[in-house]
């Protein structure tokens, strides 16, 4: 027997509101009619619990709106990434929206596939990862619905972004080990044309020479995204041969993959090497001795991107740029 199709009237009547309160809500406009969080909260967990769906078509031939946004993440197998997804993923729903994912594996011709498909599945607007490469493709055609910049930004792009300080990141984590004693401290770290990455070698840079330590450039070394296993290697052995004592890993894929092969090559994490690095996946946690690390705020970023492209999407005015830099929060283990 075919299931009855659930309707706004049956949400209305479960929990005793007005059927317009419910439009409201689902249509994501809850705020601006002055709905509680609370109620839109319940609102929306009702609509999911009775199986309700949105007929995204007819609301966007009636709205002009389609309730979906789309997230374009660098790695989605990186779990810094995945964790950002479904803060993401939550954070929209309860403003009313819906999340299409995509992953460009930090290529730009990816990225551009990818946006010419939410733009033609007429996503309301794009959360996206900038990728090295992409400046020309995201000053142009994205701006087809609105944008907003996550995890890094593009220097000659003005356009609304939220980051966390990575720079201040990169200076806290060398600060450790400079005080623990370290004194040739190696950088690994994907494309440096990356602002990300380009700011957490200017942190790194910066504490060593507030210690009054040379900044050897041969103790930095990048290591390219694609093909990571068979070119981090020699990367890390040409880092010990110039002598360094600990690694400051500019990214948490290069430090899991790093643990690896110091296991395999029986260098001792906190003994032979001192070892920092971003982000806090679970590994980190696990692994003997445990990772010193800046987790980034990635859940504050997802919910600021979500509220202020929502914000954005709703704006009949002249938009004005938002540029958000987020502090993360400082882990200390035994590896430094």
């Amino acid at each position: 027997m075919k299931s009855k199709r659930v309707k706004l009237v049956d949400i209305a009547a479960k929990l005793n509101v007005s059927v317009g309160l419910v439009s409201l809500v689902l249509s994501g406009k809850a705020k601006e009619n002055r709905i509680s969080e609370a109620m839109a909260k319940k609102v929306i967990e009702t609509a999911n619990e009775m199986g309700y769906s949105v007929n995204q078509l007819a609301r966007g031939l009636r709205t002009g709106k389609s309730g979906i946004i789309g997230l374009l993440v660098a790695d989605i197998a990186n779990p810094y990434f995945g964790k950002m997804a479904r803060f993401i993923e939550n954070e929209a729903s309860k403003l009313g929206y819906q999340v299409m994912f995509g992953s460009s594996d930090e290529n730009p011709d990816k990225l551009r596939q990818l946006i010419d498909v939410f733009v033609s599945r007429q996503v309301d607007g794009i959360i996206v990862v900038p990728v090295k490469g992409s400046d020309e493709l995201l000053s142009k055609e994205a701006f087809q619905v609105p944008i907003i910049f996550i995890d890094r930004y593009c220097d000659n792009i003005q356009q609304d972004y939220v980051c966390s300080d990575n720079f201040e990141g990169a200076f806290q984590l060398c600060n450790v080990l400079i005080k623990k004693g370290f004194r040739k401290i190696a950088a690994m770290v994907y494309n440096t044309d990356l602002s990300n990455n380009r700011d957490r070698i200017k942190g790194y840079k910066a504490a060593l020479a507030e210690a009054g330590l040379d900044v050897d450039e041969n103790l930095i070394h990048e290591v390219a995204f694609q093909h990571l296993e068979t070119r981090l290697e020699p990367a890390l052995k040409s880092a010990i041969n110039a002598g360094c004592d600990a690694f400051f890993f500019a990214n948490n894929s290069l430090g899991i993959e790093s643990i690896k092969l110091f296991n395999q090559s029986g260098i001792k994490i906190g003994e032979d090497l001192g070892m920092v690095s971003f982000d806090n996946p679970e590994v980190y946690h696990v692994v003997k001795p445990g990772i010193t690390c800046y987790e980034q705020p990635i859940e504050a970023m997802s919910q600021f991107a979500v509220k202020l492209l929502c914000d954005k999407i709703k704006s009949k005015e002249k938009y004005i740029n938002v540029n958000k830099m987020l502090t993360g929060n400082l882990i200390l283990r035994d590896s430094s």
